[in-house]
């Protein structure tokens, strides 16, 4: 959710109180936030601009007149005005008038700033394909949420333009959240997907995008990802992990969960990644399941976090159903535990699933 209070923007601020300069000797007037630290103030303003109330515990105590400034339905800041003419129901209404227009100016930017944030999660997810192909004997299901309007987490299912047309495997996390790491996800992915067609595997894709960031891009972001390559016709999926969790094997006989090690540094951070090619045979009947760090870190009410032996768990529970079941009972397990706490991170499950004969 974008923030409301950060449509009280310190410059304007600044400049309508301005008008108040020419009668500092009896009016002062400052703008704080909620937390009673200050955003503005007239010119010959002094003394505190904290408030009584302020849970901030650097903000000092308020003398004079307080107003609230109100935006999206709630309180986003407050007009703070003191000294002789406060007492002069004029000045009152006034400053009450001022109060009630630095809400409206906030919740037109608010709106404005919702708004184009909405069009840009919308752009976002016209880029991020939700969907897989449909691939005959396989499942390829698939969940993202974005913790804030612009995502970090991405991923991709697709047919590689090579000969039997096998499937590419892409997720990954962008460190960070919000706009930059957006941004450098919206860079990335494409990236990933042309060096995936291009390469002679996994491993050699993931370098030569780890080439382009190091070299070229610089944020001081990085990303962690996994890039593999299914071969429909045999299950053979090879794969590389550049600093990604481990994805893990459903084998269809009911044998034990596994993870699959191996791997290197995260991407954008070092010139090469030192990332070995993975081999893993998906056999009939057996799933594998990728996924972001925001499934383990989800977080409850009381604090505490999801954690890998609760997933492991629902994952054992929905083993005999499809891609599909096992899906959603991971997303329905950590949108169940973490309750009306928000997300903390991006969270995406891919699973992959071969179909019994």
């Amino acid at each position: 959710m974008t923030d409301p209070g950060a449509a009280l923007d310190p410059a304007r601020v600044e400049r309508i109180l301005a008008s108040f300069a020419g009668a500092a000797d009896r009016l002062q007037v400052a703008v704080v936030d909620v937390a009673g630290h200050p955003i503005a103030k007239s010119s010959g303003s002094t003394g505190s601009t904290g408030s009584k109330e302020s849970t901030g515990d650097d903000a000092p105590p308020i003398d004079g007149l307080v107003l609230d400034i109100r935006c999206a339905g709630g309180v986003v800041g407050r007009v703070v005005a003191s000294g002789p003419a406060t007492t002069d129901p004029t000045v009152v209404s006034a400053l009450d008038a001022l109060a009630a227009g630095l809400g409206e100016l906030a919740e037109a930017d608010y709106r404005s700033l919702a708004s184009e944030l909405a069009q840009a999660r919308l752009a976002q997810r016209s880029f991020v394909s939700l969907h897989g192909p449909v691939v005959p004997g396989y499942d390829l299901a698939s969940h993202y949420e974005a913790a804030r309007e612009i995502g970090g987490d991405f991923f991709e299912l697709f047919q590689l333009h090579k000969r039997r047309r096998p499937v590419g495997v892409v997720i990954a996390d962008v460190t960070g959240k919000g706009i930059g790491a957006g941004m450098l996800m919206a860079f990335a992915r494409p990236v990933i997907h042309a060096a995936l067609d291009a390469s002679r595997g996994p491993a050699d894709a993931l370098e030569r995008t780890n080439r382009i960031l190091v070299d070229e891009i610089r944020s001081g972001l990085f990303i962690t990802a996994i890039a593999g390559v299914l071969d429909v016709t045999t299950g053979r999926l090879r794969m590389a992990n550049a600093g990604h969790e481990p994805p893990l094997l459903v084998p269809g006989d009911d044998g034990p969960i596994g993870a699959i090690e191996g791997g290197g540094v995260l991407l954008g951070a070092f010139r090469t990644l030192g990332a070995p090619e993975l081999d893993v045979e998906l056999r009939p009947g057996d799933s594998l399941v990728l996924y972001t760090d925001g499934v383990t870190d989800a977080v409850g009410p009381s604090g505490e976090r999801f954690g890998e032996p609760r997933m492991l768990a629902t994952i054992e529970a929905a083993r005999r159903g499809s891609a599909y079941d096992i899906v959603a009972a991971l997303r329905d397990a950590v949108a169940d535990f973490r309750g009306s706490v928000p997300p903390a991170d991006d969270v995406t499950i891919v699973v992959i699933g071969r179909h019994r004969p």
